[in-house]
């Protein structure tokens, strides 16, 4: 009894809207250890709503009689006779489970499955203040643990359903600032470049300067402006695809043709093997050149003057389709890779930082990845470098068209 106390008592712990065990406790009449086990024997076949007595001495519960062992004891041959006159303290459960009145049902539940399991059948002991309260049954704590369950479902469907309402909200803002962005930006970029043409007359060369900032700023805004205006569009599950046959050949040459210069620029060398053999796929080419520039764009920046950015595409042994982007730069430390797949969110190193965006490049990109139907996979070391895994499957691959010809001639990348 003890021990299944103790344990009760180290359980409690105080919560206003859980209910508590007191609820539980039916009023059952108490016996002493002394009473007799013919007495108690009468009492439970007078009494069949009785499922158990409780044994009590000076008010404070010291066993347990429950009614199916007990009459099943009693019903075999010899035992009336040997256990009539003997004290009920002979068979009684000397160490049942007993709660305090304000014990919490959660916790009784999880106490009664590792402490008592047999109290599933034969009930438990309510107390109050230490003092015999009544006697509690399993059936009544499922009840009420079902009763619980319910409401905690119906609460956290009414939270899901407010979370849902927000983040609809969230997106249609997105999407409507976005939208409203674009129109003066685009005046922005267009009046800006106007004015770096001296067509509306010549400039001092300190104008001059200032304008290109006016333009680089006004792109890189606009460009935050369509990635915010895509991945709300992506959220709400408005975005559609645009499919074609394509040559994934083709299209990873003139990212990396795009690419090119940036990399020069950064003193980065770009591997991609032009020459490879053609691979058709039915994609939206729109949508695959985004996800394939947003990655060699983030591999370039994170690579230091001398590093080397790597562009492939092959398959896997169950024939899915594999583009790989692989640097050699200052990596991605493990906890931060779940972290920057995040809308918003950014990987905490120092030197990252003069090169971080508004971090809606990933998000964007792996929302893109999984409208195709593919996964996109990270893995990296700090200070090693990442490698970037769009995996697409194998559903997509098909057979050159017809007839189908190059839409542009792609050169071979250079100075690289």
């Amino acid at each position: 009894m003890t021990g299944a106390k103790a344990a009760a008592a180290d359980g409690h712990h105080s919560n206003k809207e859980t209910p508590c065990a007191h609820i539980l406790a039916e009023e059952a009449p108490a016996i002493r250890p002394q009473t007799s086990c013919a007495e108690v024997h009468a009492m439970l076949r007078r009494n069949e709503a009785l499922s158990a007595l409780a044994v009590v001495s000076a008010e404070q519960p010291v066993g347990l009689v429950s009614r199916l062992e007990f009459l099943a004891k009693m019903a075999r041959p010899y035992w009336p006779e040997l256990f009539d006159r003997k004290p009920i303290s002979k068979l009684m459960d000397p160490a049942p489970l007993i709660v305090e009145w304000d014990h919490d049902i959660e916790a009784v539940s999880d106490l009664l499955l590792s402490q008592k399991p047999k109290a599933m059948i034969d009930g438990f002991i309510v107390t109050r203040d230490g003092k015999y309260s009544g006697i509690a049954k399993a059936t009544a704590l499922m009840r009420m643990t079902v009763t619980l369950a319910g409401e905690r479902f119906n609460r956290l469907s009414d939270a899901l359903h407010q979370v849902t309402e927000a983040n609809s909200a969230k997106t249609k803002f997105l999407a409507n600032v976005s939208h409203e962005l674009r129109t003066p930006l685009n005046a922005i970029i267009g009046f800006s470049e106007l004015l770096s043409r001296r067509l509306y007359g010549p400039l001092t060369a300190q104008q001059s300067e200032h304008v290109g900032y006016i333009h680089h700023s006004g792109q890189l805004l606009l460009s935050l402006v369509e990635d915010l205006l895509n991945l709300s569009v992506s959220e709400a599950g408005q975005m559609e695809l645009y499919e074609e046959p394509l040559d994934l050949q083709e299209l990873l040459a003139s990212c990396a043709k795009l690419v090119g210069p940036r990399a020069a620029s950064a003193s980065v060398h770009l591997e991609f093997d032009e020459n490879g053999a053609e691979e058709w796929i039915t994609g939206d080419a729109v949508k695959l050149k985004q996800i394939v520039l947003n990655l060699l764009t983030n591999a370039i920046k994170f690579t230091g003057p001398g590093g080397r950015v790597r562009l492939q595409k092959t398959l896997s042994p169950a024939g899915n389709l594999r583009i790989e982007v692989a640097d050699n730069g200052i990596g991605i430390r493990e906890q931060d890779i779940d972290k920057i797949l995040q809308p918003f969110c950014q990987a905490h190193d120092k030197r990252a930082h003069p090169n971080q965006g508004a971090g809606l490049g990933l998000p964007l990109t792996k929302a893109l990845v999984e409208l195709h139907g593919g996964q996109l996979f990270l893995h990296s070391r700090l200070n090693f470098g990442t490698e970037a895994e769009v995996r697409l499957p194998a559903t997509r691959r098909r057979g050159k068209p017809e007839g189908a010809v190059p839409e542009t001639d792609v050169e071979p990348l250079t100075g690289t």
